[in-house]
């Protein structure tokens, strides 16, 4: 049975080949952990190496904990510890978005007090995103150089339920705001 053991940070040993950079996530990851609490625990060998979490105990030493939440994943082969610890890493950035669905979620999402910029939702599309100095009005009326973003960003804004599909008309996008 697995069991989930808190350990001191400074016991943990950063892998010393790991193959990602980052520290560019950190400040997001930290941000999690504050907003949500630690959900998702470190995995480390016997001997405390870390397997799979090198971001989180960063995190975690920028917000001042002292232990962290760890599996010691001992029944794994130094070969299996090895491609874990790469497989860990890629199989979430096999995944894709549904654009729809997350303009949905992140829509609902503005109502209440929790701030999704901070995990790296602050290209979000909603009527806010959509700033009049990003694109000139000739990008929509004449198809511009922005006019399949801005075509995009108003499909995902109907999606949202936020206006209306937008309807074609010759060179002109034609959308209404619900209110």
């Amino acid at each position: 049975m697995m069991q989930i053991i808190d350990k001191l940070i400074d016991e943990l040993i950063p892998y010393a080949n790991n193959a990602r950079f980052n520290d560019q996530a950190v400040d997001a990851v930290a941000r999690s952990i504050d907003e949500f609490g630690f959900k998702v625990p470190v995995i480390v060998d016997g001997n405390g190496e870390i397997i799979a979490g090198h971001t989180r105990v960063k995190a975690a030493k920028k917000l001042g904990l002292e232990t962290v939440p760890t599996i010691v994943a001992d029944d794994l082969s130094p070969e299996q510890v090895k491609a874990f610890r790469l497989a860990d890493n890629k199989v979430g950035e096999i995944a894709e978005w549904d654009m729809d669905a997350l303009a949905i979620e992140l829509q609902e999402l503005e109502l209440t007090d929790i701030d999704m910029s901070g995990f790296g939702f602050a290209d979000v599309t909603t009527l806010d995103d959509l700033d009049d100095d990003e694109f000139e009005d000739d990008d929509i009326e004449t198809g511009g150089d922005n006019f399949d973003k801005v075509v995009a960003a108003l499909s995902k804004l109907s999606s949202a339920d936020l206006i209306t599909m937008p309807e074609f008309e010759g060179n002109r996008v034609v959308f209404h705001v619900k209110n």
